[in-house]
């Protein structure tokens, strides 16, 4: 068997996690050939067999299954040496990686650039997207979002209560203000809205059949909402600032979630990652009656 090297098993193990060359490409941000070559001189090179070649995807061999737990013990010691040289890195230039939400984001943006002019060495990364990103194995460093129980071995920092409210268009609530929340015309949440408290709520009290339209962000409702097409559950700092939007009163007393500062404990130990975790707890925690929405 050949040395292995381990930008090869993140190509195998991209395949293995998506079961398709596409999805695995989508996830390591190259083109499709580049996995199909990458994951056949693997197996070429290590005279094993991996996957079989299926017309609904790729699936692991059994030598693939076995050769797929060591590859991933080996993922988990490459991820935490990795933690570590960066909580050790005393350095205050470099990388620094923030990922949000959509929603959070332009609240968010102008605290990111203030922590750029203050720290001009620092090389700062944003990534929007509701989808959460593995911490453990440093997909970024810093996460602001929202979440009702973060995960003990993550340091979290509660920012305060993201609270949420119902929103309709002015004349979307008017025609609808004598009819109970079950009888409403809805914008309802997909997947990875569907897991929060808003898809909690919304599975108890709204049924399927007055769901007209769903969106995995609540930019996307917000937007939606805008074209009078229903009824729908923002962040009430999102919903307050949509001048077409109006809170409606009734529905729930008071539907929140946590908002956390997360990282993990060992990239916190670097001095840039502190100073930048920091900065943006106090800079967030001034904004608090806006998340709020008091």
């Amino acid at each position: 068997m050949h040395n292995l090297r381990w930008s090869d098993l993140e190509y195998v193990l991209a395949v293995a996690r998506s079961g398709s060359v596409a999805a695995a490409a989508r996830t390591l941000n190259v083109n499709h050939t580049t996995v199909l070559r990458r994951v056949q001189a693997f197996e070429d090179e290590q005279n094993i067999r991996i996957f079989e070649r299926l017309r609904s995807g790729y699936k692991l061999t059994g030598e693939g299954e076995v050769f797929l737990d060591a590859a991933l013990a080996i993922e988990e010691t490459v991820a935490d040496l990795d933690r570590k040289v960066a909580g050790g890195d005393p350095a205050l230039s470099g990388p620094l990686s923030i990922t949000t939400t959509d929603s959070i984001f332009p609240w968010l943006a102008p605290d990111v650039a203030e922590l750029q002019r203050r720290y001009p060495e620092f090389v700062v990364e944003v990534t929007v997207t509701n989808m959460r990103l593995d911490l453990d194995n440093r997909d970024a460093d810093i996460a602001v979002r929202p979440s009702a129980q973060p995960p003990e071995h993550l340091i979290g920092r509660m920012i305060c209560d993201l609270v949420f409210g119902i929103y309709a268009t002015r004349a979307r609530a008017r025609a609808e203000a004598d009819l109970p929340i079950e009888a409403r015309t809805w914008l309802g949440v997909a997947p990875p809205l569907s897991g929060s408290v808003v898809g909690d709520w919304m599975t108890g009290a709204v049924p399927e059949e007055r769901i007209v339209l769903r969106s995995n962000t609540f930019v996307g409702l917000r937007d939606m909402a805008v074209q009078w097409l229903g009824h729908t559950v923002l962040p009430r700092h999102l919903g307050d600032a949509t001048a077409a939007l109006v809170r409606v009163p009734d529905g729930f007393d008071r539907l929140a979630a946590g908002l956390w500062l997360l990282s993990h404990r060992d990239v916190l130990r670097s001095p840039r990652v502190r100073i930048a975790s920091d900065f943006l707890l106090r800079a967030l925690k001034r904004k608090q009656a806006e998340f709020e929405g008091e």
